[in-house]
C-alpha cells in the first residue's frame, strides 16, 4: 500500500512539473508575443509624422497560427522564411477620398526578411533608396530593413500616391535602428555576366531537396545562354560533406555521367550529359554552376569563388554566419490585401537545364 501511494505521489508531481513547465512556456510565448505587436505598433506611423493623413481603423496582427486569415495561399510562402508577425493598419487622407494600408512582417532574422523581399521583386522593378533597399511599381511599395519586410499599397495609383508611398516608407524606414546590407556571402559571387538584382536567398528545399538549407542563388546570362550560380551556407565541413554526398547520389540515381576529383582543399564533381551541373564542397559551403555547359569557364567561375571564399576564411574567424555583415540589435522573438505574387527562384537544374 505504501508502495502505491509512493507511486501515485511521484506520478502526481511528474505531472504537476510538466504541467508547470507547459504553462511557464506558454507564459513566455504569450509574453514574447506581446512584445512583437508593442515593437511593430511603434513603427507604425503617427498622424503627426504623415500630415494630411489619419489612421482610419485600429492595427491588426497575425500570427504564423492564423496568418491565412489575411494573405490566404501566399502564408506557406511566408512561413518558409520565417515569418513571424505582422501588423496592418489602414491610413485616409484628410484632402480626398485616397487611402492605404501599411503592412510590416516581422521576420526570423535580417536575413530571412532580406529573402522575402528578394523573392517579391523583379530586376525591372523601380529601385529606390529606403531601407536597405526598396521598390516602387505603381500603387505599392516594398522594402526591407533588418528583420522587417514592409509593404505599403496605395488606392491611387498615380504620380502623388507614389509621392505619398515614399514619404511614408521613410519614415517608417527611419524608426528602424541599424545599418544592413545583403547577406555578405554574395560578395563571393562572381559579377562578370550576373543579372542585377537576381540575387536570392532560400531557407529551406534549395534546389528541390530537403537536405539543403540556407541556400544562395543568382542569375546569368551570357551569349544567349542562362544560367546559375549557387552557395549553400552549412554549419559544419562535415555537414557540407554529407550534403554533397547526398547531391552526388541524386544524380546518380538520375542516370547523369559522373565526374568526381578531390583537390587539396576541396572536391569537385560535374556532369556530362542532359543535366549541366557542377558542385563543389569547400570547407562548410556546397556550391555549383547550373547549365553553363562550358567545362573550362565553368572551372573558372569556381575558382573565382574558391578565391574569394579563401579570402573571406582569413579575414573572419567563423561564427553564426546569419549575424555576418548585420549590426546588431535586440529584436523580439516569437515561437494582405492585394499582394503581387512571389517570383519564383527557378533552379534552371530543376526545369531541365534548358539552354
Amino acid at each position: 500500500m505504501k508502495r502505491e501511494f509512493i507511486l501515485l505521489l511521484s506520478i502526481a508531481l511528474s505531472i504537476a512539473i510538466t504541467l508547470s513547465g507547459v504553462m511557464a512556456s506558454e507564459a513566455d510565448r504569450v509574453g514574447e508575443i506581446a512584445q512583437g505587436k508593442e515593437a511593430l505598433r511603434a513603427l507604425l506611423p503617427t498622424e503627426e509624422e504623415i500630415a494630411g493623413w489619419e489612421s482610419s481603423s485600429p492595427p491588426r496582427f497575425f500570427e504564423p497560427g492564423n496568418l491565412w486569415e489575411y494573405i490566404n495561399g501566399q502564408a506557406e510562402f511566408y512561413l518558409q522564411y520565417g515569418f513571424q508577425l505582422v501588423v496592418t493598419s489602414d491610413y485616409a487622407s484628410r484632402e480626398d477620398s485616397n487611402s492605404l494600408i501599411v503592412d510590416i512582417y516581422l521576420m526570423e532574422s535580417p536575413r530571412h526578411a532580406f529573402g522575402i523581399y528578394a523573392a517579391e521583386r523583379t530586376p525591372d522593378d523601380n529601385f529606390i533608396d529606403v531601407g536597405v533597399q526598396g521598390y516602387v511599381a505603381g500603387n505599392i511599395l516594398n522594402f526591407w530593413k533588418g528583420p522587417y519586410y514592409v509593404k505599403l499599397t496605395s488606392f491611387q495609383s498615380s504620380p502623388t500616391g507614389e509621392e505619398v508611398l515614399i514619404k511614408l516608407s521613410r519614415v517608417i524606414a527611419d524608426k528602424i535602428p541599424g545599418n544592413y546590407s545583403e547577406p555578405e556571402l554574395f560578395a563571393c559571387f562572381p559579377d562578370k555576366n550576373k543579372v542585377k538584382m537576381s540575387e536570392r536567398y532560400i531557407p529551406k528545399n534549395f534546389l528541390g531537396h530537403g537536405f539543403l538549407k540556407n541556400g544562395y542563388l543568382v542569375d546569368y546570362h551570357h551569349e544567349g545562354i542562362r544560367y546559375q550560380v549557387f552557395l549553400v551556407e552549412n554549419s559544419s565541413p562535415e555537414e557540407a560533406e554529407e550534403a554533397f554526398s547526398k547531391y552526388l547520389n541524386f544524380l546518380k540515381t538520375e542516370g547523369e555521367i559522373i565526374s568526381h576529383e578531390k583537390k587539396s582543399d576541396y572536391q569537385k564533381m560535374r556532369t556530362k550529359n542532359r543535366k549541366k551541373v557542377v558542385i563543389f564542397q569547400y570547407g562548410s559551403i556546397l556550391g555549383g554552376v547550373l547549365n553553363f555547359g562550358d567545362s573550362a569557364d565553368e572551372d573558372k567561375i569556381i575558382e573565382k569563388i574558391l578565391t574569394k571564399l579563401r579570402g573571406r576564411n582569413r579575414s573572419q574567424s567563423g561564427g553564426d554566419n546569419d549575424k555576418k555583415g548585420f549590426n546588431q540589435q535586440s529584436f523580439p522573438l516569437i515561437v494582405h490585401l492585394p499582394h503581387r505574387a512571389p517570383v519564383p527562384a527557378v533552379s534552371l537544374y530543376a526545369a531541365g537545364g534548358k539552354r
